[in-house]
């Protein structure tokens, strides 16, 4: 009976301790990649990410399908290229304040790399 106890306790212990320090994805990120500047702004929550990204004209762009698993981060947007709608899927990992991000189009024609860091909250 100890033992088995024990054995549990342990087990609360480690899933605590796990979802105690998952990553957070909460806040206001800022990077670049070859094209440009990029900026979102996410909200991490059980799992899921939500928030918005913008365009070059400073339109939100709301994100959709947001998931976030221990340090990976996926999740898409829908745009316009030459009046025309497309959605870009990123997907990358987190370590702390900073996050990698590989972007492309859902059609994988076009892709980039944008390096991120969490503005200070």
């Amino acid at each position: 009976m100890t033992k088995s106890l024990s054995f549990a306790s342990l087990l609360l212990l480690v899933l605590f301790a796990t979802t105690s320090f998952a990553a957070d994805a909460t806040g206001a990120w800022k990077g670049s990649s070859k094209e440009g500047p990029w900026a979102f702004r996410l909200k991490s929550e059980a799992g899921t990410v939500t928030g918005n990204t913008y365009s070059a004209e400073g339109k939100e762009l709301p994100i959709k399908n947001g998931k976030l698993e221990g340090d990976n981060i996926t999740f898409s947007f829908d745009s316009e290229w030459q009046g025309q709608p497309i959605t870009l899927v990123a997907k990358g990992t987190m370590k702390a304040d900073t996050m990698t991000l590989h972007v492309q189009l859902d059609s994988g024609y076009w892709e980039t790399d944008v390096n991120l860091s969490r503005s200070a909250k």
